[in-house]
């Protein structure tokens, strides 16, 4: 019997491969955009306000199970040091595929938003 982790990374990949709406990534005007100083992302249907990524340039940020080639590229492109965190490896790899193609330095991590230990206390700020 699968684990309920085991099981969630078999949903979200079937759901990548089957492109689920919400697995989409940056496009690339969405990554110009941010390389140009001006980073947009999205949760959901709202945009996130722009003072959250003001000054995000050099600041060490995780995007947790936040993998899918959207989040991470964008925020790297905009300059910050990026590890993304993910339990699925098609979401993961969405990421790696950007970043080779985009020359983006991201570290891209497989586990479980659960257990954060391999990080040390405030990694990211």
């Amino acid at each position: 019997m699968k684990s309920v982790y085991e099981q969630v990374e078999e949903n979200i990949d079937n759901l990548v491969a089957k492109q689920a709406d919400w697995t989409a990534s940056a496009t690339d005007e969405e990554l110009n955009s941010a390389k140009n100083g001006s980073p947009i992302l999205y949760f959901y249907d709202r945009e996130v306000p722009e003072d959250w990524l003001k000054d995000i340039k050099g600041k060490s940020v995780l995007c947790l199970a936040g993998a899918g080639g959207l989040q991470a590229p964008i925020l790297a492109s905009a300059g910050a040091k990026v590890t993304a965190i993910d339990i699925s490896n098609k979401m993961l790899d969405k990421d790696r595929e950007i970043a080779e193609r985009e020359k983006l330095d991201i570290e891209i991590v497989k586990g479980n938003m659960c257990d954060l230990s391999m990080f040390a206390d405030e990694s990211f700020i």
